[in-house]
């Protein structure tokens, strides 16, 4: 069960992401060329220098709501109809954060607890999101202002430790309660209308509609086992073929029962507008399983399931995008839903015929890691866990062939309009190197579950400092059914991203100099809100002020909204050496200073293979504003594409 499955919830509202930009660009984390100017805002991009990394939900209530079978939309029918949902009232919030500069497609959400509280302020249930990233990135928004983050995504996970309120008067909530495995729900939501533009009041804020639904244990956290409407973003992945995006859904064939996630479907034309009207939207299902992607379909081909009431004024907010269709009276395509594609249908004008928007996989085939992130330090190990499908069942005895990818990571990051005087002059590293760092099976075979699992394995010694002047190394895992149809359409988003720290001795007796100073200048160059309102990373004499603070923040697990560093990227061998250089003070009860280094001619080599970084950057089109973030990153990959295209370069 999941988020789909009834008795589930719905929630619409905002949130806010006040995120660090200074790191966008890979080139800002060279101490060496580091200048004051990238810390002001609109510096190469650095929309919001002064970011502090938060994420939470703001003015969120309970919208609607599913209890079988009856749509719940007044508190009359249920008292959970009007609840608000907010975030942690006794700690700090929760944190977003990118994987790497040279990885920003997966940012994940790190300790943030969500509450349901009724109109007395009483705490109903509340949650533990286990961190996931989003995924179905695409650009949604159609027109907006210049700083408008006109791209959108949606979040799947699960709340985990759980608690509820010993008397709940809502029925809603206590089938939630006892539906549900483990002591957790489903939620998945959607981020679109993000304002970055300082001026406006929305500014690091956006709408967010989402859904809370049971989990019953063994079923995927981060998307739905069942069935998958992948758009064509063969042209760009920012704008599919179709002008809609994916949906996932559910097959119930006891009940006959389809329900489908449009959440991050339609389109909207600006960030307040609601969902863009493209006239009628069908769901059918098509009698023969074709083995290609249609662009259009006679009545003959296809069984129509139901309309979509996006239209609707009410129908975005109260279901977040989920609806059901009952097909209890509608018995040919309930038994077509069994072996048979689904569609997304607009009426063609003056014709019977349909114009076909989205089409499930080909065959119904489907493959998918759940989690797809991964963090690894020298000689761990991660486990992935891959599942195939086909029309929502599981696949086994199926072979999933895997091999090294570089996904959409790589370049400079967000970084792409570098103007000087203050452009980064530092090389761009590469990425995946050194390969025999990392390792995994090239071939595994699903059990009779459908399921595979992967070990991700690094290097006991790890990738070194491949990147020179920022630790650590990316590697990503393509994975890809071994014999899936000709002209398949797979979701580019969906590769595996690693980030392998460094290793590196932990000397007996650390010293600000040798082994603090290079590694705290670097977090206060980037994240300088730290340095102006709590401590200066920078300064020795600062940082001795707040020993016990950085002491805690650096033990927390990682997991913890206070965790340090926010970006949840420093490994286990440098917080060894933080912890040990904070707990070990000299004779006079400092921790150690240590002598300054001697000058030298480059204080961070970047790679001896990085690219050359600075002014041949390719111009991406981007006013100045907008040359920082997900936007520029998305068209950094897709110049590369082309290039790689054609160069006759396949890798």
């Amino acid at each position: 069960m999941s988020y789909l499955d009834s008795p589930r919830l719905h929630f619409a509202g905002w949130f806010q992401a006040d995120v660090s930009t200074i790191n966008n660009d890979v080139r800002t984390f060279q101490n060496a060329s580091f200048v004051p100017e990238y810390q002001q805002l609109n510096q190469n991009g650095s929309w919001n220098p002064e970011g502090t990394g938060v994420y939470r939900f703001l003015d969120c209530v309970v919208t609607g709501g599913m209890l079988d079978g009856v749509a719940l939309t007044d508190p009359s029918q249920d008292p959970a109809i009007g609840m608000s949902v907010e975030n942690a009232d006794r700690r700090a919030p929760g944190k977003l954060v990118d994987l790497d500069p040279q990885q920003q497609m997966v940012s994940e959400i790190w300790g943030m607890q969500v509450r349901l509280l009724d109109a007395a302020r009483q705490e109903a249930m509340s949650g533990e999101y286990v961190p996931g990233p989003f995924c179905n990135l695409w650009k949604r928004q159609q027109t907006g202002v210049p700083r408008d983050q006109q791209l959108a995504a949606n979040y799947q996970s699960v709340l985990d430790a759980t608690q509820w309120a010993e008397h709940l008067d809502s029925r809603l909530l206590r089938a939630l309660r006892e539906r549900s495995d483990d002591g957790m729900l489903s939620i998945c939501f959607n981020v679109f209308g993000y304002g970055r533009d300082s001026t406006i009041p929305r500014y690091t804020m956006g709408h967010v509609v989402g859904s809370i639904g049971p989990y019953r244990r063994g079923e995927p956290k981060h998307y739905v086992f069942g069935r998958q409407m992948v758009a064509d973003t063969t042209a760009s992945l920012m704008v599919p073929a179709g002008g809609v995006y994916n949906v996932q859904g559910r097959f119930d064939p006891d009940a006959r029962v389809l329900s489908l996630d449009l959440g991050n479907t339609f389109p909207i034309e600006d960030a307040n507008s609601g969902l863009q009207d493209i006239g009628r939207v069908l769901v059918g299902v098509l009698r023969e399983n074709v083995p290609a992607t249609l662009a259009s379909v006679a009545p003959p081909q296809v069984a129509i399931v139901g309309e979509v009431p996006y239209r609707d004024p009410n129908w975005y907010t109260q279901t977040a995008g989920v609806q059901d269709f009952d097909l209890s009276d509608r018995r040919e395509a309930a038994e077509l839903l069994r072996e048979r594609p689904l569609v997304l249908l607009t009426p063609i004008a003056g014709s019977a015929s349909f114009n076909v928007l989205l089409q499930e996989t080909l065959d119904g085939q489907y493959v998918r890691a759940d989690q797809f992130v991964f963090r690894l330090d020298p000689g761990e190990c991660g486990a992935l866990e891959l599942r195939a499908s086909r029309f929502g069942r599981p696949m086994a005895e199926t072979d999933i062939l895997l091999t090294p990818t570089q996904g959409l990571m790589g370049g400079s990051g967000g970084g792409a309009t570098m103007t000087p005087p203050t452009r980064p002059d530092a090389a761009i590293p590469d990425i995946a190197t050194p390969a025999d760092a990392f390792s995994f099976r090239n071939c595994v075979r699903t059990d009779p579950d459908g399921r595979a699992k992967v070990e991700l394995r690094m290097s006991d010694e790890g990738p070194g400092t491949p990147r020179g002047y920022i630790a650590g190394q990316l590697y990503g895992v393509a994975y890809r059914l071994a014999h899936q149809p000709p002209g398949y359409l797979s979701n580019p988003l969906n590769y595996v991203s690693v980030l392998a720290f460094s290793g590196k001795p932990v000397p007996e007796a650390p010293t600000w100099y040798d082994d603090i100073q290079p590694l705290f200048a670097q977090y206060g160059n980037l994240y300088p809100i730290m340095s102006r309102y709590v401590v200066d990373l920078n300064d020795y004499a600062s940082v001795c002020t707040r020993i016990k603070t950085l002491q805690l923040a650096f033990s927390l697990p990682r997991r913890d909204p206070n965790h340090m560093p926010v970006t949840r990227d420093l490994g286990r061998d440098d917080r060894e050496i933080v912890l040990k250089w904070l707990s070990t003070p000299d004779e006079d009860g400092q921790p150690r200073l240590g002598r300054p280094p001697m000058p030298k001619a480059s204080a961070d080599a970047a790679s001896p293979n990085a690219t050359s970084g600075g002014a041949d950057q390719p111009d991406l089109g981007l006013l100045p504003e907008q040359g920082a973030g997900k936007t520029a990153f998305l068209l950094q990959y897709e110049r590369r594409r082309r290039d790689a295209a054609s160069s006759g370069d396949a890798s």
